[in-house]
């Protein structure tokens, strides 16, 4: 029974999609949840570093086509980083709330840094 329970729990299909509708880039992108070790990875790096490009990091981690693979690479953060600041902000938000991240978690990562996100959405 063990075995079986861990082959369905290794095998769980959980990463989730969502579509967002971005008209200022030209219509609709995805947004994925993260796997537990990317979201190990993402937060081990901020602790360590006070993440620079906080925002567009996780962005990079999140935006992704139809079927969860993402689009963009660390090689493109340059260039995203050239959008919109607004568009930005929502898109994280959307993806930082599709994660479930919280403010305590950010707070218990790195007291106080100033690239923290705080749980205020600027979306409407």
């Amino acid at each position: 029974m063990a075995v079986d329970l861990r082959k369905r729990l290794l095998n769980a299909n959980d990463i989730k999609v969502e579509a967002i509708d971005i008209p200022a880039w030209g219509g609709t992108y995805y947004l994925r949840v993260i796997s537990g070790k990317a979201r190990e990875q993402f937060e081990e790096a901020y602790s360590q570093e006070k993440m620079k490009n906080f925002r567009l990091r996780f962005l990079v981690l999140t935006l992704c086509d139809e079927e969860g693979k993402p689009i963009l690479a660390d090689s493109d953060m340059d260039a995203l980083g050239e959008r919109s600041s607004v568009e930005i902000n929502r898109v994280f938000d959307a993806a930082w709330k599709l994660n479930a991240f919280t403010q305590e978690a950010v707070d218990a990562l790195g007291e106080g840094s100033q690239n923290a996100p705080s749980d205020a959405s600027s979306s409407g």
